[in-house]
């Protein structure tokens, strides 16, 4: 049998693998418990009944906030300071070293009275844990977004106003805080224009029109509010296009699939034949004096003719059906009049258009990004609102990484003075989003940048909470020296069906999406978490050494860049072996899969040689309120040997570890460097000098979950391909390997193999 025409084993879950985890984790103290300590701390408490002291004489049984600061040595959830705040419970957290803890009138006192006679020993070590506890002021409320806009054009945040309120975990609480809130607003004199937006149960906004900046002031002095911005407007992004003399290259067989695609931006044009016959609907939200079809219809002749026009080969090419959806009016002023659409309006189609297409389109482009909204810490508003999205319909979006407007261009390595200038901006956090970033197809002499080098207008990440951002990166296009696009963009079609050059994030999104629906296409049973996973895994296992060189570069790269070849991504050879493992795991118990099958042909010299890739991906709960905390959950795979000791207990050791990994042992640094609660983990290890021999292998999964978090279970996907250097048949080894030793398999059935037979 030729290369990748071997069916993928899917392994399923057996009772047996399950084990319950052991109880563990003894009562840390940071320092001493002093009468020094106890009375700093009361004091803090005191300050804080104090700073709220008025609104508590208003009514004691409205709710405040109050910010716990613990010491970086203690972020981890199992050293949360629950005792100390039992009568102040956690309602939330900010950055990893902050929690915020709702507070009153008699919870503040109640809890100094525990702080000078301190029930347990599990409330004294809380104590040792704190660093500061402060009120929530006026100026951390305010965003840095709306204060930039009050020194320069006020004008355009002023009537829209964005008011988050904090979310107290108590339907009586939030009643409470959000009435108040409202009357405030209403004594400010600015309740007529005070509009109430809910999307779901946890996205709420006060959009309120202020007369001045001073109003945005008391709105942040009000109890309860909890961030101050504005709504955002978007309009297209100024196209940079250069006609091509290039011959037609739409000739080719292609597959006609009834996937459909959908394509939230300015309009896909109907005078290209090329296109329009698969357009199957479209949705208006833009006067037509304020179209351009420029933006939409290079992206949709990138996701179905892309490889051809650009000369990059692929075994397949499928033909998708689009669904129209003109929500983004055009930004150029060159092409004609121009108009722009609030964020909340973007938001309002977004979710009208899921409701009625959802069901039958599951994947959806939108190539978009706030451009003073930067992704250096918390979730954005709208990456929220598309996880929102996502969860309730089902559906997967592209959002591209975003595009560097002002120079200085990145060039590759990068300057290292850039900062945060070439930062990934929202909603390119969105979690459950695929992100992709951009990285040159051709190069010339004097071209910013060469061949698989990040595009240098392409933005890095990591995402909010260091999540890896972008996810995958594609051919976006490159820039000469002198800033010009001839013969570096990329290529695409024009609104009548001319092939034009291109240069953006925006058009390098579309080719990741292409790779994606192609493999969830192939899928006899299509499944979104599967196919982002085969995605991911295909781009890190393909950009070996784009990666392997420099670990930080995943911040340009994000996994890497997904083979074109669906094929290779979706079916197994003789010597490269991909085994999936599509299960779920429980809270409080952890999955080992012993008596691996590893092959006997990279067995030499009493040593194990190969090379292994493992792409792990899950869908976290997600939480609006804890800030960085925003992923709920944390799964973990490792990979490795295990050998008998003389009592009979097996002593295991990993042998395939996280690409990132750190040092230090505090949580702020594994979750900074190490993907500890991200979404999406990668392990690989090349055993080049081999390593010793042991009495089998094992694969554990292991699942934590935030601090006072239940989850009953949760699914993940983890894709392991096994390589042999020397290109042995380890296909049939491990497949009758695992048949033997009782593990049960599928094989991952595609379309491709069905018309194989045929």
């Amino acid at each position: 049998m030729g290369e990748h025409n071997l069916p993928i084993k899917l392994i399923l879950q057996k009772t047996e693998d399950i084990f319950r985890n052991t109880p563990g984790g003894k009562v840390k103290f940071f320092g001493e418990v002093t009468p020094e300590l106890q009375t700093e701390i009361s004091h803090k408490f005191e300050s804080l009944l104090e700073f709220y002291g008025e609104i508590f004489n208003e009514n004691e049984n409205i709710p405040a906030v109050g910010k716990v600061i613990v010491k970086p040595e203690a972020i981890a959830k199992s050293h949360k300071p629950d005792d100390l705040c039992k009568n102040c419970p956690i309602i939330g957290t900010e950055d990893l070293n902050e929690i915020y803890i709702k507070v009153k009138k008699q919870s503040i006192e109640e809890t100094i009275k525990m702080v000078n006679n301190p029930p347990s020993k599990r409330f004294q070590a809380n104590m040792t844990a704190i660093s500061d506890i402060q009120p929530i002021t006026v100026a951390e409320k305010v965003s840095s977004a709306l204060v930039l806009a009050s020194q320069n054009n006020f004008s355009v945040a002023q009537n829209k106003i964005k008011i988050k309120v904090f979310d107290f975990d108590d339907e009586f609480d939030n009643a409470q805080i959000w009435n108040y809130v409202h009357r405030k607003i209403s004594e400010l004199g600015l309740n007529e224009k005070c509009e109430l937006i809910t999307y779901g149960e946890h996205i709420k906004f006060f959009k309120v029109e202020v007369r001045s900046y001073e109003d945005v002031i008391q709105i942040a002095s009000i109890n309860g509010v909890k961030s101050v911005d504005f709504f955002q407007e978007y309009s297209l992004p100024k196209d940079d296009f250069t006609e091509t003399d290039l011959e037609n290259l739409l000739d080719c067989e292609y597959i006609d699939s009834d996937l459909s695609i959908g394509i939230i931006d300015g309009g896909i044009s109907d005078d290209n034949h090329f296109l329009q016959p698969f357009i199957i609907s479209r949705e208006e939200y833009v006067g037509q004096e304020y179209r351009n079809p420029h933006h939409a219809t290079f992206i949709a002749s990138t996701i179905q003719y892309g490889n051809l026009l650009n000369d990059i080969n692929s075994t397949t090419f499928h033909r998708f059906k689009f669904v129209d959806i003109i929500a983004v009016p055009n930004g150029d002023k060159d092409y004609g009049p121009t108009d722009t659409i609030s964020e909340d309006d973007l938001m309002d189609i977004i979710e009208e258009v899921m409701e009625k297409y959802a069901n039958s389109t599951k994947i959806w482009n939108i190539s978009l990004g706030i451009e003073n909204k930067l992704c250096n810490g918390m979730m954005s508003d709208l990456g929220i609102f598309l996880d929102y999205i996502q969860d309730k319909y089902r559906v997967q979006i592209f959002v591209s990484s975003g595009n560097i407007n002002e120079l200085p261009l990145r060039k590759w390595p990068p300057q290292d003075n850039l900062g945060e200038h070439d930062r990934l901006i929202s909603p390119a956090d969105s979690i459950r989003a695929i992100t992709v970033g951009s990285v040159a197809l051709f190069e010339s002499d004097d071209s910013i940048v060469k061949f698989n080098e990040p595009s240098p207008f392409s933005r890095r990440g990591p995402g909010a909470n260091y999540i890896v951002k972008p996810d995958v990166v594609d051919y976006g296009g490159n820039l000469s020296t002198s800033y010009c696009i001839d013969g570096l963009g990329v290529r695409g079609l024009d609104p009548i069906g001319r092939i034009v050059e291109g240069n953006g994030t925006s058009y390098s999104n579309p080719r990741a999406l292409q790779k994606f629906a192609s493999i969830y296409e192939e899928m006899i049973d299509p499944d979104i978490l599967l196919a982002k996973a085969m995605l991911i895994h295909s781009a890190r296992m393909n950009s070996r050494t784009l990666l392997d060189e420099k670990p930080d570069n995943i911040k340009y790269y994000g996994f890497g860049i997904p083979s074109p070849n669906i094929q290779e991504i979706l079916q197994c050879s003789e010597y490269e072996v991909t085994l999936v493992f599509k299960q779920k795991i429980s809270q409080g118990s952890h999955l080992e899969m012993y008596d691996f099958p590893y092959p006997k042909s990279l067995i030499k010299n009493n040593k194990y040689i190969g090379e292994i890739g493992m792409t792990l991906a899950y869908l976290p709960p997600l939480d609006e309120r804890f800030g960085r905390e925003y992923c709920r959950t944390n799964i973990d795979a490792s990979f490795g040997t295990y050998s008998y000791s003389q009592d009979g207990k097996p002593e295991y050791s990993g042998q395939v570890p996280l690409e990132t990994k750190w040092d230090e042992k505090f949580e702020a640094a594994r979750v900074e460097n190490g993907f500890k609660w991200s979404p999406i983990k990668s392990y690989y290890r090349k055993l080049k000098k081999g390593i010793q021999l042991a009495d089998g292998w094992k694969l554990r999964i292991d699942m934590t979950a935030r601090n006072g978090m239940y989850v009953p279970s949760q699914e993940f996907v983890l894709i392991v391909t096994i390589k042999d250097p020397n290109k042995n048949d380890i296909y049939s080894e491990i497949a009758t390997g695992l048949r033997e030793r009782g593990y049960i398999t599928n094989n991952l059935e595609t379309r491709y193999q069905t018309r194989q037979r045929q």
